[in-house]
């Protein structure tokens, strides 16, 4: 992609942050972040194939921050368990603090659900391997039993994900009006604690 075209998606990337700050991730569409700049929605498919991608993308470096900022918080705790858990909860309030800032409806959590795992790749093996480098620094202080702790690094996750999506079906079946985010937060951490809870020395 030369210059110019890269200079277009400069400026399709800052208009979108724009229109989705302004209407919400719901409310938004191609059509308005095409016409803020003066492109046709067609001439905006040749940068970006979805909704779903452009918003990925104009906030992934915000995210990434964050989300270095969260484990810079975390890290600050000496106990393997205990950051564990600080850094679950911190994610789990950012992720919540999306979903508020951008208006993100209940139903198009649960319908972009695949989409937006799959944009956050990178992120969640991130995630998943944070957890396995904690757990393997408790195994050698002796916090932890011996594991493999990748796979429960990974589980960790899935878990996460699990309860959050279960919530969101729950809220979307009754037609609640919003989400229990703190439902979320005390599910997860709950569950959580039960894993670490399986791995941790009895004399800990």
């Amino acid at each position: 992609m030369g210059k110019k075209a890269e200079a277009k998606k400069e400026l399709i990337l800052q208009s979108a942050k724009a229109v989705f700050g302004r209407l919400g991730y719901s409310k938004a569409t191609l059509d308005d972040i095409a016409a803020s700049i003066g492109m046709k929605k067609p001439s905006l498919y040749y940068y970006y194939k979805s909704k779903e991608v452009l918003f990925i993308e104009a906030f992934s470096q915000e995210w990434r921050d964050s989300l270095s900022r969260i484990k810079r918080i975390a890290d600050q705790e000496p106990n393997p368990h205990e950051r564990l858990l600080r850094y679950m909860r911190s994610s789990l309030r950012y992720y919540q603090e999306i979903v508020t800032q951008h208006t993100i409806s209940i139903r198009v959590l649960i319908e972009t659900r695949v989409t937006f795992q799959e944009l956050f790749r990178e992120s969640r093996g991130k995630e998943s391997n944070y957890y396995a480098t904690v757990i393997k620094e408790g195994i050698e202080r002796g916090v932890f039993l011996p594991c493999e702790a990748e796979r429960v690094g990974y589980s960790m996750m899935v878990v996460k994900d699990l309860i959050q999506f279960e919530e969101f079906q729950r809220a979307d079946f009754h037609k609640l009006p919003s989400i229990d985010f703190l439902k979320i937060e005390r599910d997860v951490l709950f569950t959580i604690n039960l894993i670490l809870n399986g791995i941790r020395r009895d004399d800990c």
